[in-house]
């Protein structure tokens, strides 16, 4: 659980906006700091570094998302449509989101090789989210085709790979409907 204090909400919303503007890379805490109107101070004891700053707005943007997809989807369906609407409304979400968006187009190599921190270890992107969307597939397991686990790590490489190519001849339904063929037995 991340801390709640005002200046830390405030860093971690005026870090998205300076991130949704011009990137990652060039992104420091001052500048985060300045743009939040909090010391230089703050941010470090915050954050601790541009890392420890990273590494939390992405654990907040991931929980954003998952409770948007969580309220997107049929948590009733049957597997296989429940798999395709994860997938679909992931997709969605992430292509509405100015701050990936930028990422993606401009900075690709930080969601290739992100790593969070998770209790007292560090775990790549894509394990972080697979580890969340897990139980939301686990409902009928004797009908996937891998583990829980592996299935949402499919789930999770294919919306990364999916929205990191721009143009695609799939629509989001059918790389959706081709994921839940590809996890779920008939």
């Amino acid at each position: 659980m991340m801390p709640t204090t005002r200046s830390f909400d405030a860093l971690l919303r005026s870090a998205l906006d300076l991130i949704a503007d011009g990137g990652i890379d060039g992104l420091t805490l001052s500048q985060v700091a300045e743009h939040a109107h909090v010391s230089r101070a703050t941010a470090y004891r915050e954050f601790g570094d541009k890392d420890g700053l990273v590494g939390a707005v992405a654990q907040h943007e991931i929980g954003l998302m998952l409770v948007a997809v969580h309220a997107d989807i049929d948590t009733t369906a049957d597997a296989t449509a429940l798999v395709a609407s994860i997938v679909v409304s992931a997709l969605r979400y992430l292509r509405s989101h100015r701050a990936f968006t930028y990422v993606r187009t401009h900075e690709p190599h930080w969601l290739l090789h992100a790593a969070l921190a998770v209790g007292d270890s560090r775990t790549d992107l894509v394990q972080t989210v697979a580890a969340a969307v897990t139980p939301a597939i686990a409902v009928d397991t004797r009908r996937l085709r891998l583990s829980a686990v592996q299935a949402a790590e499919v789930m999770v490489r294919t919306v990364l790979s999916h929205t990191l190519i721009e143009y695609s001849t799939l629509t989001d339904a059918q790389v959706g409907e081709a994921v839940a063929h590809a996890l779920i037995t008939d």
